[in-house]
């Protein structure tokens, strides 16, 4: 990992890592996110995964009205990183443990 990956990648880090305190407070059976990135291919290849307890709840995430404004701040805090991603949607998945 050359330099400037090492930097990007501790900024993501540090963004999500807001990212997925704020939303474990705020939205019902969110239990943690993590993130895939190939540095040759950044930053269309990142993404961003966030896990929930079960379908139920990652349904009602997706139809709430906290969906729209999650997926806002994370761009906004990965853009303040100096991470900027066209269609964050593209770059999110949503999973169940």
């Amino acid at each position: 990992m050359r330099k400037t990956d090492k930097k990007y990648d501790k900024a993501i880090r540090e963004a999500l890592t807001d990212v997925c305190e704020l939303t474990m407070e705020k939205v019902e059976g969110f239990e943690w996110l993590t993130h895939e990135v190939n540095y040759q291919r950044f930053p269309q290849s990142l993404t961003v995964r966030l896990m929930f307890k079960d379908r139920q709840t990652l349904a009602s995430f997706e139809q709430s009205d906290d969906y729209q404004p999650a997926l806002d701040d994370m761009q906004s805090r990965l853009a303040a990183a100096g991470v900027t991603l066209k269609n964050i949607t593209r770059h999110v998945q949503l999973g169940t443990l």
